[in-house]
């Protein structure tokens, strides 16, 4: 929901005060759209950006000899030392 009230304020320049969430036997539950959430949403994003920008940096790796070279993945590894 907090991703949500974020989209809309963002789309619309408006800010939610509030939410319903639904559940599968109809029963709403609302959803105050407080300080707490927004920092909390942004922080999760934040963590999520920070792990996307660690998947291109390389992994140490100690390889035994010729471990590489019957491996069917060789081609696809960067960090391949053959």
């Amino acid at each position: 929901m907090g991703c949500y009230f974020l989209l809309i304020e963002e789309e619309l320049r408006i800010r939610p005060t509030h939410g319903f969430i639904v559940l599968g036997d109809g029963t709403r539950h609302r959803v105050e759209n407080t300080a707490e959430l927004r920092a909390s949403v942004l922080d999760i994003a934040d963590q999520i950006r920070a792990a996307w920008a660690k998947l291109s940096e390389p992994i140490a790796v100690n390889l035994r000899p010729g471990q590489c070279r019957k491996c069917g993945m060789l081609e696809h590894w960067r960090q391949a030392k053959v």
